[in-house]
């Protein structure tokens, strides 16, 4: 146990270093990116290693590494001895989307790394426990997995949906119903050990501006072990839903219950109620839709015409990409664009002459291609993806921002984010010119015609082959359909890198 600790702290300890070298590096790169792109020198940024290191020298990655064998003795003997009790954690906030704030709890280097062994081990021997509807978490299931599940729910001719949203689920979950649950007497496999560690966990304390405090209720976001926690919390809830007679589908707090008659959604209702007491994490109204009727037209009974989950939006008819995600992926190629054509050039009025050859050649909207295209195909070439749709090669695995919404079924929303990004990139480029015009001496810089864009014609550098094209969300969607018909869920992003995009 102890290599195996040792291990896992080195591994840890690396992992943050490489986080703080991918820190470092896009500081440089922005500097070079800035010089490149307006001639200027870019002021020097401070990239100097992270205040946390200094905290304690347990969050010191380099201490960690030289100290690994010393301190997995040191954590290993305590767990024997039952003393084992976590570093102070640092906690940090952050904005949510709605309002209100997240708050993580970093902890040291060899508390993650004993987190994550911990985790690893009661996950694999409690997976036949947990339920079958359950997918966060869980070893071998993905976000992807609970929409197929969900949309095989659906097609009823009359359909009862029931969302209920906990707040702050996470940071409310009541200890005792964690000692229940894991206790001798409860259904879990867990020893001695894995208990106290767990316990330790739960309770211990983390420094907020300077002010150590003991945690009394929930379980740290941050933390690994949080992840097994999370759904042994929710367990009972599981098994409540799976008595009566209906389908449901949870993802950590996130969960869709379908019914076929009212009645039973009303017992669902109940569970839900009922878990809330038990556990101690509220239920919140303002997100909780409760009973409600799927269908198109306006009934007697409140009903709704869709519901989102995992970021797809349902439908009586089909499953499509929710607006909030459509949204997402508006603003990070939004974001992409101006950050390559416009941010450098408005930040020191000025344009590198060596970036711009010609009338209408524009090495910056080079790259702003380049990086939509890793975006939106996830790092495969225009050509390949032509080929594959076109039968000449095969792809075992398509990737890309609409990977995961391969389960959609028309292209509509692909049709239009492709639209929609021609004419970003259009609107975004007559801006630069105007720019250019007013401030360089390339007053006869030409804007491309949006056909000249589409089609990359206005490429014309033959010693240096580049694809220029615009990339087409509406292809990578064909793609990950073809390789989902092809290759199943292990064909496209199932782990959901979608699901992030809300």
């Amino acid at each position: 146990m102890e290599r195996l600790i040792e291990g896992a702290i080195v591994y840890e300890a690396r992992k943050r270093l490489a986080k703080h070298s991918q820190t470092v590096y896009f500081a440089l790169k922005h500097q070079k990116s800035f010089t490149k792109r307006t001639g200027q020198t870019a002021k020097t940024r401070k990239t100097g290693t992270p205040k946390s290191w200094a905290f304690d020298a347990h969050f010191d990655p380099r201490y960690c590494i030289n100290h690994a064998k010393f301190i997995a003795k040191g954590l290993w003997n305590s767990l024997k001895e039952e003393s084992y009790t976590p570093r102070i954690a640092l906690r940090q906030g952050y904005p949510k989307p709605d309002g209100g704030t997240r708050y993580i709890d970093v902890f040291s280097v060899p508390d993650a790394a004993l987190a994550t062994i911990f985790m690893k081990t009661l996950r694999k021997r409690n997976a036949k426990i947990f339920s079958d509807s359950s997918f966060a978490y869980q070893e071998g299931k993905t976000p992807l997995d609970a929409i197929v599940r969900v949309k095989a729910m659906l097609g009823s001719e009359k359909i009862f949906i029931s969302q209920y949203d906990f707040r702050q689920f996470f940071d409310s979950i009541s200890h005792s119903h964690i000692e229940n649950l894991l206790s001798k007497q409860g259904p879990f496999l867990t020893t001695k050990i894995e208990r106290t560690f767990i316990r330790s966990v739960l309770s211990h304390k983390y420094s907020n501006a300077g002010v150590a405090t003991q945690r009394d209720r929930g379980t740290p976001q941050g933390n690994s072990i949080s992840l097994f926690v999370s759904n042994v919390a929710a367990h009972p809830l599981d098994n409540a839903l799976s008595r009566i007679s209906g389908l449901f589908a949870r993802f950590a707090d996130d969960s869709v219950v379908v019914n076929y008659s009212y009645e039973e959604a009303l017992k669902c209702a109940e569970a839900y109620r009922q878990f809330s007491s038990e556990s101690g994490v509220e239920i919140n109204p303002k997100k909780s839709s409760g009973i409600r009727l799927l269908a198109i037209e306006k009934t007697e009974m409140q009903s709704i015409d869709n519901f989102v989950f995992l970021s797809y939006k349902f439908t009586p008819d089909e499953v499509l990409v929710s607006d909030r995600s459509v949204n997402a992926i508006k603003f990070y190629c939004a974001r992409t664009i101006y950050r390559h054509l416009l941010l450098h050039p408005r930040r020191a009025k000025k344009v590198s002459l060596r970036r711009i050859r010609g009338l209408q050649y524009d090495w910056d909207l080079v790259t702003c291609l380049n990086e939509l295209r890793r975006y939106v195909y996830g790092g495969i070439e225009q050509s390949k993806i032509n080929d594959y749709l076109s039968d000449k090669i095969n792809l075992a695995n398509v990737q890309g921002a609409v990977s995961y919404f391969s389960l959609v079924e028309r292209g509509d929303q692909f049709r239009m984010l492709d639209g929609w990004l021609v004419n970003c990139l259009h609107r975004a480029l007559a801006e630069r010119v105007r720019f250019i015009r007013t401030h360089t001496s390339r007053k006869g810089h030409r804007l491309l015609s949006v056909d000249e864009l589409v089609n990359a014609s206005w490429y014309k550098f033959k010693k240096l082959p580049m694809e220029t094209t615009v990339p087409s969300f509406f292809s990578a969607w064909r793609a990950s359909r073809k390789s989902l018909a092809r290759h199943g869920l292990g064909g496209v992003d199932a782990i959901g890198t979608g699901y992030s995009y809300s």
